[in-house]
């Protein structure tokens, strides 16, 4: 059986359903999926999760991310991003510091307005189809942080930066927002994910490698534990009655932990005496018990 997390480094013009029907083909693993959807006409990091990796999706999701975009000025669409139907072009005369200056105005907590493109759903309808259908939707602005933007390029017609935001932030709808702002209008022209959490794109391997190393059997090499998702939770190996209460989901004492590596948080990652990772759990500081979340089957 394999389980466990995959960093896989999406192509241009696939979607990021495409990437697990790929790898799902590959390494012949039934259940697959990914941790943070990638639109088609961006590149990078693209979390895979294999088998029982697949448990821990909504405890994940709070990641911050960190992307490289390329905005062009001037510009309007109706995807926000250079795929979309133009809606109106007009001349931009921006400076540098002018930029500098409207990119300074989103740092922090924002509200965003999801785009009409996008999988959020409207009475169970994902956006985009009603979208093509020519329909538009009030949608209620939700509030992301951008934790850090940094202008990387910059010409007359078009910027680059790299930003770090919180998870659910659509950097198309920054773009336009940035557009907004400036009086200029504004579309995504290349988007790339380098970061999810603690995991990084330099790690990542791209399909056409993976599609390689499965033929020659070396693919595990690129499968990384399951109990890696969460490397900022601490590590806790329990006594053998405590290692069965766990397995079972059952509440764990305190005094079934044989080790702990770590400080307090607030989850744990519980194992066995054998280093068989048996489930994410949450301390019961008053009952003095861990109380298991996500198990794993062994």
């Amino acid at each position: 059986m394999i389980a466990g997390l995959l960093l896989l480094d999406k192509p241009q013009d696939a979607s990021s359903f495409d990437m697990v029907r790929e790898v799902k083909g590959i390494l012949k693993v039934k259940k697959v999926g990914h941790f943070g959807t990638l639109d088609p006409m961006a590149t990078g990091l693209l979390l895979i999760a294999l088998d029982q990796a697949t448990k821990f999706f909504d405890l994940f999701q709070e990641r911050s991310k960190t992307y490289r975009a390329t905005v062009e000025l001037g510009v309007c669409t109706d995807t926000y991003d250079m795929t979309g139907t133009v809606l109106r072009r007009k001349s931009v005369s921006v400076s540098e510091g002018e930029l500098k200056e409207a990119l300074n105005r989103f740092l922090g907590d924002i509200l965003q307005v999801p785009p009409m493109f996008s999988a959020k759903k409207h009475q169970g309808q994902p956006l985009y189809k009603l979208a093509r259908e020519g329909k538009s939707i009030e949608r209620e602005p939700v509030k992301v942080r951008i934790e850090s933007l940094n202008l990387t390029e910059f010409s007359s017609s078009s910027f680059s930066f790299d930003v770090t935001t919180s998870s659910g932030t659509y950097i198309r709808s920054l773009a336009n927002d940035i557009g907004e702002l400036l009086g200029t209008g504004a579309a995504l022209s290349a988007l790339r994910r380098i970061r999810i959490g603690d995991f990084h794109v330099e790690h990542a391997i791209t399909l056409e490698d993976l599609r390689q190393s499965a033929e020659e059997e070396n693919y595990l090499r690129y499968i990384l534990p399951i109990e890696s998702i969460f490397p900022e939770f601490p590590k806790i190996i329990l006594t053998p009655r405590g290692a069965v209460l766990a397995a079972n989901g059952a509440k764990v004492p305190l005094e079934e932990v044989a080790k702990v590596e770590g400080v307090r948080a607030d989850y744990f990652k519980l194992f066995d005496d054998e280093g068989r990772f048996l489930c994410l759990a949450k301390p019961d500081i008053p009952q003095r018990v861990f109380r298991p979340v996500v198990m794993l089957q062994h």
